[in-house]
């Protein structure tokens, strides 16, 4: 069998690589072999950082048969350039490797990498990408915005002049709606939003003359026409959302699904599926995580949890030390007041690399200048520092983006909790689906999915322990401010997910390692 195959070539490797470091690698191994050879789809939780993809790419080029593998352009690279051909020429193995977009021919036995977005999009159009092959799907953690970025069509500018070039006799009617449409979302406060029912008035003219047409049009047209002729209601299933620009008066309209599992689930039943990632779900069995993308019955395995953190020689990892004042709620007027206090407070007493992360846009920008003020040209917004002391002031996102490419933070200062924020058209329109629905939108949405941001915002500090253990460095520090998570009950679900944790209950005992000793939780 294929398992124990790849079981014992991957034991005489990891013999010669003292360094591997990550002690799972057989055992996720022959998972993925397993489902390789049964046709078995399985759900992988695996720590943050590539140490894991060994474990796919063995099976992968043992499989005698043809075989998928979705990863992000940064990850293929590194497949492409370093891990297959070391692999190929340590055991050599001879399966053809190839990157491209489309399947080659129905022959093919070998390995096709390709970027998930463009798997993603020929499958929802039902073209070029055959069904049956196994998939295997690294950076499971972005699945979600690759499915809404394949689902969503964007209405610019351009694209309304075509339909007037289409409809001349409609031009002027067109063109009013058109503005009319945009005058009123320039109005609204926000410059993303849901459009109203008011407001999508106006674009009924347009949607009417798409769907009634039977002639040739181009995209995003006639996708819409297609998503106005399905059956069933459009309006419970997609939602129109817009961004505007006021200093240039720009509109731009996308239309996106309330919920993706509909859309996906049909392609999970085509083939069998390996879908790993970092941090999906609070629990091992990933419920909401696998309702929220259509994922069928599978077997799942968690190699992340708090409880599994060990060394390769079977030793847990040093605690994630953890600091968590009392301060104001977020919504409190107080609450600006003592955030910059306690952040001025934290940095000062730090000698290297601080991180502090801030989703509110207003408050980020207020919070960037108040540490510039008091620590000049160290502080930057949403871009690195490239020297040892460096304050770097950003969203979730742009941390969650960057943090492979930039030092291990000794201090990471959180300053809201993460959860998908309300004012994002696309999380209300999924909040109001979940409302409808009768279901806890609270806990099967929002907390799983700040969760999984927490937990791998953190993961450098908790690799970053370790070493600071083993070289007499520093410790690394994380500061959570947001006082919900010792307020609220839900808090006790978020400090679970971090795993392993040195509570710290005085400032006085930070970046002093021989104080730390409050205890563990």
């Amino acid at each position: 069998m294929i398992e124990v195959e790849v079981h014992q070539q991957l034991r005489q490797l990891l013999r010669q690589l003292p360094d591997a470091g990550w002690p799972h690698q057989l055992t996720m191994a022959r998972m993925v072999a397993r489902g390789l050879r049964l046709g078995r789809s399985t759900l992988i939780q695996v720590p943050s950082g590539g140490q894991h993809r060994l474990s796919y790419l063995l099976p992968a080029l043992m499989w005698p048969h043809g075989t998928l593998l979705c990863a992000p352009a940064s990850v293929q690279a590194q497949i492409l350039g370093e891990e297959i051909p070391w692999l190929q020429q340590t055991l050599q193995l001879h399966k053809p490797v190839l990157q491209k977009d489309r399947w080659p021919d129905a022959d093919f036995q070998g390995l096709l990498l390709v970027d998930p977005l463009d798997w993603l999009q020929a499958r929802l159009r039902g073209a070029e990408m055959p069904t049956g092959i196994p998939l295997i799907l690294d950076g499971a953690e972005d699945l979600e915005e690759w499915a809404y970025q394949a689902l969503t069509l964007t209405i610019e500018a351009n694209h309304w002049q075509q339909l007037r070039q289409i409809f001349p006799a409609e031009a002027e009617r067109i063109s009013q709606a058109q503005v009319q449409l945009a005058l009123q979302l320039l109005r609204r406060p926000l410059s993303r939003c849901l459009v109203q029912a008011d407001e999508q008035v106006h674009l009924e003219v347009a949607l009417s003359l798409v769907a009634s047409y039977r002639g040739w049009l181009p995209d995003p047209w006639d996708q819409l026409r297609r998503r106005l002729g399905a059956e069933g209601d459009p309006a419970s299933r997609w939602v129109w959302w817009a961004e505007t620009n006021r200093e240039t008066g720009r509109l731009t309209l996308y239309h996106s699904p309330v919920a993706l599992h509909e859309w996906l689930a049909p392609i999970w039943a085509t083939q069998p599926v390996v879908i790993i990632g970092e941090a999906l779900d609070l629990d091992r069995q990933a419920e909401s995580y696998r309702w929220r993308l259509g994922l069928p019955d599978l077997t799942p395995l968690r190699f992340s949890s708090g409880e599994e953190w060990i060394r390769s020689g079977g030793e847990p990892l040093p605690s994630l030390a953890l600091y968590l004042p009392w301060l104001p709620l977020p919504n409190s007027p107080l609450f600006r007041e003592h955030l910059l206090q306690e952040l001025k407070s934290l940095i000062a007493k730090a000698q290297g690399f601080v991180v502090v992360l801030v989703s509110d846009q207003p408050l980020q920008v207020q919070v960037g200048a108040a540490l510039a003020a008091e620590f000049g040209s160290r502080v930057r917004v949403n871009s690195p520092f490239r020297g040892e002391k460096g304050i770097l002031v950003c969203d979730w996102s742009y941390w969650l983006q960057h943090k492979a490419s930039l030092p291990c933070p000794e201090l990471l200062a959180i300053a809201t909790l993460p959860f998908p924020s309300m004012e994002d058209p696309r999380v209300a329109a999924r909040v109001q689906y979940l409302q409808r629905s009768r279901q806890d939108w609270f806990r099967q949405y929002l907390l799983p999915v700040a969760a999984s941001q927490l937990q791998r915002a953190v993961a450098p500090l908790r690799q970053g322990s370790e070493v600071a253990e083993a070289t007499g460095l520093p410790q690394r520090w994380v500061a959570i401010l947001d006082s919900r998570i010792i307020a609220r009950s839900y808090g006790v679900a978020l400090l679970n997910a971090l795993g392993p944790t040195l509570r710290i209950q005085q400032p006085s005992q930070l970046f002093n390692q021989s104080q730390a000793g409050s205890g563990l939780s």
